[in-house]
């Protein structure tokens, strides 16, 4: 996808998300029994932070945020070819609860796309309440000038600092209008997924490759890993035939089947249902 931008000043250029290790993503690399979970390790978290862009701070000055119920701007840009007297400054006060900060940004999406606003991933890793926290919003295509990103103001005991270098919100280019179809699903399509569900659940310490534990004795591994690159390789097929072939190997009997875009497990000793444990 082509994203068209300009900047303005000293601007830097959307760019895409990294894990940042040591940093917001996680203090270390090391993946084995003792040691404290990661942010990293969870494949939905990576996945869903590595999705979108990353917006910059692009002023040398740091600049810090508190709230003692009026917001202020600790901050010094007239030194860095910031004329005050011509554009209003960076940052701004303007509802109650929220500031404003400019992006030095004008991103052009794609025909039919909006480029939507959100918090930058490591707000939500971030426990000093030092991160930013950018409100989601939609800027359209047409708007043609720089635009500014809105956060929730810090609370009384917390600063939002912006350093240079540092992201502080990130960008989704998604489409402008989107209609959902919010339908329950068929009884058919109940039975294979919850058959697929229950073979996750019975064959599960099977699957896994990497079995570990934390620094607190709780247990983790890795067949979620698993069954993605299966699925990645070949659908729903490839799950089902992992599962087979760990199946082939376990000492209960039953063969798994499909019947069109369904599938049927054959031989099953136990058919009660598998109730996930809450979590």
């Amino acid at each position: 996808m082509q994203v068209n931008y300009r900047t303005w000043g000293k601007g830097f250029p959307p760019r895409p998300i990294k894990l940042e290790i040591p940093g917001w993503a996680g203090s270390h690399r090391k993946h084995e029994t003792g040691c404290t979970p990661q942010p990293w390790h969870c494949i939905p978290f990576v996945e869903g932070s590595t999705y979108g862009l990353e917006l910059i701070y692009p002023f040398e000055h740091e600049t810090r945020v508190t709230n003692d119920g009026q917001i202020k701007f600790s901050g010094k840009f007239y030194d860095e070819d910031y004329d005050a007297t011509e554009i209003p400054p960076p940052f701004s006060a303007f509802a109650p609860g929220h500031y404003g900060f400019t992006s030095s940004l004008d991103i052009e999406p794609p025909e039919g796309h909006v480029v939507r606003i959100e918090p930058h991933p490591r707000f939500f890793t971030d426990f000093t309440g030092n991160c930013p926290i950018a409100v989601p919003g939609h800027i359209q295509p047409w708007w043609c000038r720089i635009f500014f990103v809105v956060f929730k103001a810090p609370r009384l005991d917390e600063t939002h600092i912006f350093q240079l270098g540092e992201p502080f919100a990130q960008i989704l280019i998604v489409p402008k209008k989107i209609n959902y179809e919010i339908q329950e699903m068929s009884q058919e399509k109940k039975l294979e997924r919850i058959f697929i569900d229950n073979k996750i659940v019975a064959l599960s310490k099977h699957l896994a490759k990497n079995v570990w534990y934390d620094h607190q004795g709780n247990q983790f591994d890795d067949k979620y890993k698993q069954l993605q690159a299966a699925y990645n390789k070949r659908g729903m097929n490839g799950i089902l035939s992992l599962m087979e072939k760990i199946q082939s190997k376990c000492s209960f009997g039953g063969k798994i089947k499909t019947i069109g875009r369904y599938v049927k497990y054959e031989g099953v000793q136990n058919k009660k249902e598998h109730t996930p444990k809450k979590t």
